[in-house]
């Protein structure tokens, strides 16, 4: 499934049956809904606008690619990662918190060239029994601002 050069209202998981893939490129959405969601098949989000991003208990088993986006909402993503496939996070801007909370990356797990305006707790909560837990390599390179926060941000 393809979508580009849209402006939607919302986007929500359920609606992704029957797919092998989703590419998201140069479009405006005010609710991109992932919570609860396991996907099977390869996610790029590129060059969007997403007012409210949701990935509650979000798994992206085979990977997702979140590039050259504007996130402008807090980001709750809590019990996530449980991928098998590369998850690369590069060159966005988030507006407001995010808060990574108790998620399992089990494959590479890449953050680059972003900008967290608020921080984020991705490398936080390090004594807690909710800290995240990395299985396979992590890049960590070339962002702005603090990834090492404690606590979800609120």
């Amino acid at each position: 499934m393809k979508i580009e050069n849209k402006i939607l209202d919302e986007l929500n998981s359920s609606s992704l049956n029957n797919i092998n893939s989703l590419y998201i490129l140069n479009s405006h959405i005010e609710n991109l809904n992932f919570d609860f969601f396991e996907s099977n098949f390869e996610i790029i989000i590129e060059n969007c606008i997403i007012n409210k991003l949701s990935v509650h208990t979000c798994w992206f088993e085979q990977g997702v690619t979140f590039k050259n986006n504007h996130v402008m909402n807090y980001v709750d993503f809590q019990m996530g990662g449980h991928n098998k496939k590369i998850i690369n996070v590069t060159g966005n801007i988030f507006h407001d918190f995010v808060s990574f909370f108790d998620c399992h990356f089990e494959d590479q797990l890449i953050i680059e060239k972003n900008i967290f305006l608020r921080g984020s707790n991705l490398l936080g909560n390090k004594n807690e029994g909710f800290a995240n837990t990395f299985e396979s390599e992590v890049i960590i390179n070339n962002n702005i601002g603090n990834l090492d926060l404690d606590g979800l941000g609120r």
